[in-house]
């Protein structure tokens, strides 16, 4: 028997070997040996067995690390059905039966556990992928108060916007995980293992965190610094600048590099001394070059929209009615550019969390309701930046057309090579096993599937 590759086990004999193991303590490591020696081989048949026999087969296979799925009907089989990791009682079976287990075949076809089973894995797929997506965000948002607490930069994201990303853009892109169509490997992988293999494990958080979570955050950077610099103040000049005191201008004081404290009149004056309220409207008509008198004249830059030059809503504040460049209302525009900019690199992070393994255009974009979800959180920032009915309350502008995603474009790009890359290293570390399962090789596929 230690060289046949299939055998078929007889009730009779199970019984035997459960009689003569019997008086053995539990601990004992000759207990249950020779039943997992049988389990061990690449094809048994238990066959004639009693319901207590078959609990002792759950048991050995369950002490081998399978996972295991056990059928029946009576009342005799549900403590085997009860004790397996998948439990399946059939329609016209017992009660008790239908009680223990954790699946019930109605039409009582046993074709219907491969489809339940592909089910129950695209949901534990389509819940991986939502949380992924989810997560990644998390990063562009934390990011900018830590900037802020660190470096003293001009916040770069305001906690109402923040919301906003939460409650209102990433929503429907979220909850269209749930009709995303099963990938083609999903019936060719091991059972997944309860005590380790968890819907949210170490690899998705530093796939969503360390890997996309980067990226998107220094989308969001690089967009608001370039507008920032877009509207004079350059990016060097942020940092430290939150919380330096200055002295308000007199309204009639205009900047001169080459005058004395570059025309503040009041310098110096201690009933003028404060620090700029960059998170309110309170000052926006203060030219920061006055303000700030102990910045240099190589701290601001030129602006990218003078007099005759683009939009009026280029150079003009909707709510304030005041000038853009060298003002704070400079930094509302460069937080509703960081918005966007989250927008834009979560189109991508949609897309490449479609699919775990396969390639996007393996996968396609058949799913309608993520390409809904696309539009929709597109439309929706698009609305948020520029109806003034919510400029005001949220704090959103309406900002230039060559920064609403434009700056962050390229970042959308790096995501999507990145994991189409990751991908590619991933499936060429898959093969099949002599069952058709899939294992994985390499450092790529151990330490990136998610």
């Amino acid at each position: 028997m230690e060289q046949c590759k299939s055998i078929v086990v007889h009730g009779d004999e199970l019984a035997a070997v459960n009689f003569k193991e019997e008086g053995l303590d539990d601990a004992e490591i000759e207990k249950g040996r020779k039943i997992m020696d049988w389990i061990r081989k690449p094809e048994v048949v238990f066959a004639r067995t009693t319901p207590s026999q078959k609990l002792l087969i759950v048991n050995a296979c369950q002490n081998l690390g399978e996972v295991v799925a056990v059928t029946g009907d009576g009342v005799n089989d549900s403590p085997a059905i009860k004790k397996a990791d998948i439990g399946v009682a059939m329609g016209c079976g017992s009660e008790v039966a239908q009680n223990a287990g954790d699946m019930i075949l109605l039409d009582d076809n046993f074709c219907s556990i491969v489809n339940g089973v592909e089910e129950g894995r695209l949901i534990f797929d389509n819940l991986k992928k939502s949380i992924a997506y989810t997560l990644s965000s998390n990063i562009p948002e934390i990011s900018p108060f830590l900037f802020f607490i660190i470096f003293q930069v001009p916040l770069p994201l305001s906690t109402v916007l923040i919301l906003c990303i939460d409650l209102g853009t990433d929503m429907v892109p979220a909850i269209s995980f749930a009709y995303e169509n099963p990938e083609l490997d999903i019936m060719e992988r091991y059972p997944r293992n309860s005590k380790r293999d968890h819907l949210v494990n170490a690899k998705l958080i530093s796939f969503a965190y360390l890997q996309i979570g980067i990226v998107q955050a220094s989308a969001g950077f690089f967009t608001y610094f370039y507008i920032l610099h877009d509207y004079g103040i350059r990016p060097s000049t942020t940092f430290y600048l939150a919380l330096e005191d200055g002295y308000i201008p007199d309204a009639h004081d205009v900047y001169n590099p080459a005058a004395l404290n570059y025309g503040n009149s009041n310098y110096q004056s201690e009933s003028f001394k404060t620090q700029l309220n960059w998170n309110a409207n309170q000052h926006n008509g203060i030219d920061i070059r006055l303000f700030y008198v102990n910045r240099s004249p190589d701290s601001w830059a030129r602006c990218r929209w003078n007099e005759g030059e683009g939009l009026d809503f280029y150079k003009y504040s909707v709510v304030s009615g005041a000038q853009i460049c060298y003002t704070t209302e400079a930094l509302r525009f460069a937080q509703g550019g960081y918005l966007v900019s989250i927008v834009c690199v979560q189109w991508s992070d949609l897309m490449i969390c479609k699919t775990r393994a396969l390639s996007i255009s393996q996968q396609g974009m058949v799913n309608y309701h993520a390409n809904a979800g696309l539009v929709f959180e597109t439309v929706l920032v698009a609305v948020l930046a520029y109806v003034p009915f919510f400029n005001e309350p949220l704090g959103t502008r309406q900002i230039a057309f060559p920064h609403f995603a434009i700056p962050s474009f390229s970042f959308f790009a790096v995501i999507m090579a990145y994991d189409e890359l990751r991908k590619i290293f991933l499936r060429n570390g898959m093969s099949k096993s002599r069952r058709g399962r899939t294992v994985l090789h390499g450092w790529v596929a151990r330490n990136t599937y998610y």
